[in-house]
């Protein structure tokens, strides 16, 4: 139906309405809205409601999150218009604990995108690329494997003279005049200890992020690597710091976690200057 035909039908239909507000026989009136109900079908025909585009729903993580094609920044992530907004947040605690990796593997995608047969509390965010166009799937990293990717990258070669690994809470690479910051006591030292010994990899480490939490009330957590000059290894750490430098507290801290460790007491811990810089101090017990 062409337009003047359209033009036509509006201008009927508002004749007919004007005509069932004049005249009074009943039976006159149904035929005439049984008309105008008509003309009112064909106009809806012929003038369907336009598709609305559905919109994206993206999320920022407050840090740079780069393309694992073309390593650019510009990457947005979002949700697919068919995710169940219920499950969003589980995804967004994740993403601002950068418990998350870019998978951009086809193999990967196809399936975890198939939303026919997908179960929605499975479903996944997404991420595209600005830069270089690839996208792809967001997928959880844990927090464990995380720290233990980033330490085989050097264990192999870690030794008392190489330069220190930290990482925080999120896997993320630290210094020590970061961790001293965080504290945020000034020009205050500070002293950081590990809660392990004789770790060889991350098996144990929900065990004493729930002791240093539950146990200690320490709500900051790092992981290090550190050389076992004795036994010819890297023990993984996982530490804590403590906001003095007296020294009987030093030394109860030292000899606090014998219990977890089957009796085998600290041997040291670091003390952190404003600057960054740090010295040992041993375990008198040890």
């Amino acid at each position: 139906m062409n337009h003047e035909q359209l033009k036509i039908l509006r201008s009927a239909g508002s004749k007919i309405q004007f005509l069932i507000q004049t005249i009074e026989d009943e039976s006159e009136i149904k035929k005439l809205e049984n008309i105008s109900r008509l003309i009112g079908t064909v106009l809806l025909s012929s003038n369907p409601v336009p598709k609305i585009k559905p919109m994206l729903v993206s999320y920022s993580p407050g840090y740079t999150i780069y393309c694992p094609k073309c390593h650019g920044t510009k990457v947005l992530l979002f949700f697919d218009p068919r995710f169940e907004a219920r499950y969003e947040t589980k995804w967004n605690e994740l993403i601002d604990e950068k418990k998350i990796i870019l998978e951009n593997r086809w193999s990967k995608i196809k399936i975890e995108n198939d939303w026919d047969n997908i179960d929605p509390k499975d479903a996944v965010p997404n991420w595209n690329c600005k830069n270089c166009y690839d996208g792809g799937i967001i997928v959880e990293y844990p927090i464990d494997k995380k720290i233990a990717d980033e330490f085989a990258k050097y264990e192999k070669t870690f030794t008392e003279k190489s330069a220190p690994l930290y990482l925080d809470e999120c896997g993320e690479k630290v210094t020590l005049q970061e961790i001293h910051d965080k504290a945020g006591i000034g020009d205050n030292s500070l002293v950081l200890i590990a809660a392990t010994r004789k770790q060889y990899n991350t098996d144990n480490f929900s065990k004493y992020r729930e002791y240093i939490k539950n146990t200690l009330k320490k709500s900051t957590i790092y992981y290090a690597l550190w050389p076992n000059t004795e036994e010819n290894n890297v023990e993984y750490d996982v530490l804590y710091t403590i906001e003095t430098i007296e020294h009987d507290e030093i030394q109860r801290h030292l000899n606090l976690h014998n219990g977890i460790n089957n009796g085998v007491a600290q041997k040291m811990a670091l003390i952190i200057d404003k600057n960054g810089n740090w010295e040992i101090i041993h375990n008198e017990k040890a």
